[in-house]
């Protein structure tokens, strides 16, 4: 075999120290392997096979993958995908949260579609897919048919995707070194702390930044939250910013009351106006259908809930679901 050009093991990302200390007090990293794709893809005359993190890119999550991926995605000449959801099957003892993919294409290949091999625990599933625009793939083919079903659901009672419920993580514009520094501002909450809602708020945040740093339960004057105080007073289903999905660790999904406010380190899937909207919502997350969907995309903020229905109505006078009942 001949070999225009070969990349041995080059980085898959790059730290940028410069914004170390501006958010959370890590140091904070970008994707790069992008761009030896992007620069394979513009020299090459023949075939091309790259091997890089998989399952952001497939899921156009995170910073720099969303045009990137949907534009690999979608090229003709991308003749097959391998992806290995857990990285050890390829590099022992090395753990890639995003899995392996070997990506090859093929400048020749004219016809559209490609072949997409997913392989675990040392059996694979190799089938034929249509490029699909603007579409997510299910990462496991075997998902493929429920997700088929949830989809035609969603078109047939002209529903929404949770994902556009979503709320920023910089909701409240409280980072996770609020409490280092603004020790006077806060005193810790307990179920016996009094506390009063004409001035004051429970605010849920790190007592510190870092990989060190606890979420924990303070009481602050209200006049702390300057940006989007409005929702203060409606009730938030919120889920862990970090294992946002739950596929990595527990989402950690939760209630949180018209009385508070929270930092960075958990997002709200939904905000409403009643109780009644939020524990119902928090319900419906519950079930074992829901939180199989929100598995199907990667739990990056840029994709999470992209293929969990919204039912739009959390009241009890929704026709499709009876929330009196049990959902599971």
């Amino acid at each position: 075999m001949f070999f225009d050009a070969v990349v041995g093991n080059p980085p898959y990302q790059e730290k940028i120290a410069k914004q170390q200390s501006a958010t959370n007090g890590q140091a904070r990293s970008k994707s790069i392997f992008q761009f030896f794709q992007k620069a394979a893809d513009q020299i090459f005359s023949g075939a091309v096979s790259l091997l890089y993190p998989g399952a952001r890119w497939i899921h156009r999550s995170g910073k720099g993958m969303r045009q990137f991926g949907l534009e690999q995605i979608n090229d003709v000449r991308l003749e097959s995908i391998d992806f290995y959801p857990d990285s050890q099957e390829i590099f022992k003892d090395v753990a890639i949260a995003d899995g392996i993919s070997i990506v090859y294409k093929n400048k020749k290949k004219r016809e559209p579609g490609f072949r997409y091999i997913y392989h675990s625990g040392g059996s694979s599933i190799c089938v034929q897919l249509a490029n699909p625009g603007e579409e997510l793939i299910p990462l496991n083919p075997h998902d493929g048919q429920i997700v088929a079903k949830v989809m035609d659901f969603v078109g047939k009672y002209g529903l929404s995707f949770v994902h556009d419920r979503i709320l920023s993580q910089k909701l409240f514009g409280i980072e996770s070194t609020f409490v280092e520094n603004n020790p006077t501002k806060v005193r810790p909450y307990t179920d016996d702390t009094n506390v009063d809602f004409n001035t004051e708020i429970k605010l849920f945040t790190n007592n510190r930044a870092g990989k060190g740093g606890r979420s924990t339960w303070y009481v602050v004057k209200r006049s702390v939250v300057t940006v989007n105080a409005e929702y203060i007073d409606q009730w938030q289903v919120v889920v862990s910013s970090a294992n946002a999905g739950g596929q990595k660790r527990d989402s950690q999904i939760e209630i949180i009351d018209n009385h508070s406010a929270f930092g960075r380190s958990r997002v709200a899937l939904a905000s409403f106006q009643t109780r009644e909207e939020a524990v119902n919502f928090f319900n419906y997350s519950r079930t074992p259908l829901i939180r199989f969907m929100y598995l199907m995309t990667d739990e990056s903020l840029t994709s999470l809930g992209k293929k969990v229905p919204d039912l739009l109505d959390y009241t009890a006078e929704n026709r499709l679901v009876d929330f009196s009942g049990d959902l599971r």
